[in-house]
C-alpha cells in the first residue's frame, strides 16, 4: 500500500484527520467522483471526509457513506471571498481541488490547509501545494480522478471505478427501455427521429414500453419522440428531484442516451447502456465495460472532435442509422 504523503519540512508524516473535496458541478462531474470518494475514504477511514459541492450536485450524495455534503451557493467575487473565510474557518488537513476552475483554486489556495491539491493542467497552478497529475492518454474520467489521488497515498491497482448512486434500493426491472435524446451541445445530440426510429425497432422486436426522459427545458423534445413512436412510448412525468428520475432509470432494463448527465446516472445505478458518441470522446466517458456499449461513426476522421460546433454537417449524428444503434441495443437486451 503506498505510504502517506510526507511534509517535506518536517519530514513527518502526516495522516489526516480532515479532508474537504471541491467538486462545485455538475451533476454528471459530481457522480463521476463518487469512486474517488470512496477511494478516500478507505485509504484513510479515520478521517472526516466531506465534499463542497452546488445544491443541484448535492442530490447526487444524498446517501452516500463515504463523505458529508457542505452545499456551496457562492455567487461572484465578494461571495467566494467569504467561502475562502468558511473553508479556512473548518481548519481541514487537507483540500482537494477536483474541478480546477478559478473559484474552486481560490477556495483551495485560501484554505490554510496543510496540504492544498489541484490538477497539474491548469492555469492557476499557485493555489496548490500538491499538484495531481493527470493522465498523458484519455481513461474514463472516473478512473483519472482517483488516479490523480497517487501522489496522496491512495492506490489505484484493483480500483473500484464505476459510480454509484444511493438513492434508491434494489430496482424490479420491468420490459422497459429509457430513451434520453437531449443534450446541451449539438454536436452530442442524435437527432430525435433517429431515437423514434430506434424505439418503434425496439417495441416491434421485444414489445416493451418506452420512457422518454427530460430534464428542464427538454418536454417538448421528449413528447415529440414519444409521440413519434407511438403506442407503448410516453416521456416521463415530470421529476422534482434526482431522486425520483433515479427511481425511473433504476426500474429500465436498458437506457439509449447520448453523452450526458442522465447516461452518468445509469451507470451509476447499474443499468446497462448504449451510447451515441459523437463530438465526445468516449474512452473518457464510458466505463471500459461490456455492459456499457458505444456506438459511433468510426470511419470519419473528424470523430470525436471535441468540438461544440460542427464546422462540416454534423455527420458523425445525422448521419448514425438507427439500425446501428439497434444491434447494439439487441446484443445487450439478449444477453441479460
Amino acid at each position: 500500500m503506498t505510504e502517506p504523503i510526507v511534509e517535506k519540512s518536517t519530514s513527518q508524516r502526516l495522516t489526516p484527520n480532515a479532508i474537504l473535496v471541491i467538486q462545485l458541478r455538475r451533476i454528471g462531474d459530481v457522480i463521476l467522483i463518487t469512486p474517488a470518494l470512496a477511494a478516500l475514504k478507505r485509504r484513510y477511514p479515520e478521517a472526516r471526509l466531506d465534499i463542497l459541492v452546488e445544491a443541484p450536485g448535492a442530490q447526487a450524495l444524498e446517501g452516500n457513506p463515504h463523505a458529508g455534503v457542505w452545499i456551496y451557493d457562492g455567487r461572484g467575487l465578494l461571495s467566494s471571498l467569504r467561502w475562502a473565510a468558511k473553508v479556512r474557518a473548518r481548519r481541514y488537513d487537507w483540500v482537494i481541488d477536483l474541478l480546477g476552475n478559478p473559484r474552486s483554486a481560490l477556495l483551495t489556495g485560501a484554505s490554510g490547509a496543510a496540504v492544498r491539491a489541484g490538477p497539474q493542467r491548469v492555469s492557476h497552478r499557485w493555489a496548490y501545494n500538491r499538484l495531481l497529475p493527470q493522465p498523458e492518454k484519455p481513461v474514463y474520467n472516473a478512473l483519472e480522478k482517483i488516479l490523480m489521488l497517487a501522489p496522496l497515498g491512495v492506490p489505484s491497482d484493483g480500483a473500484d471505478f464505476l459510480p454509484k448512486l444511493y438513492l434508491t434500493g434494489p430496482a424490479a426491472r420491468d420490459n422497459v427501455i429509457g430513451l434520453v435524446p437531449a443534450s446541451r451541445k449539438p454536436t452530442r445530440r442524435w437527432p430525435a427521429a433517429s431515437y423514434a426510429e430506434l424505439g418503434r425497432m425496439l417495441r416491434k422486436r421485444y414489445g416493451c414500453r418506452l420512457l422518454v426522459f427530460w430534464g428542464p427545458g427538454e418536454r417538448p423534445l421528449a413528447e415529440e419522440v414519444a409521440s413519434a413512436i407511438g403506442e407503448g412510448a410516453s416521456a416521463t412525468p415530470p421529476t422534482r428531484t434526482l431522486k425520483e428520475a433515479a427511481q425511473l432509470l433504476s426500474g429500465c432494463r436498458l437506457v439509449v442516451t447520448n453523452c450526458n448527465g442522465p447516461k452518468h446516472m445509469a451507470v451509476a445505478l447499474g443499468v446497462p447502456t448504449v451510447t451515441v458518441h459523437g463530438s465526445s470522446d468516449p474512452t473518457s466517458w464510458n466505463p471500459p465495460c461490456a455492459r456499457h456499449v458505444v456506438v459511433r461513426r468510426e470511419e470519419l476522421p473528424c470523430i470525436g472532435c471535441r468540438l461544440n460546433r460542427c464546422p462540416y454537417r454534423l455527420e458523425c449524428l445525422d448521419g448514425l442509422p438507427a439500425g446501428r444503434v439497434f444491434e447494439a441495443a439487441s446484443r445487450l437486451m439478449e444477453s441479460q
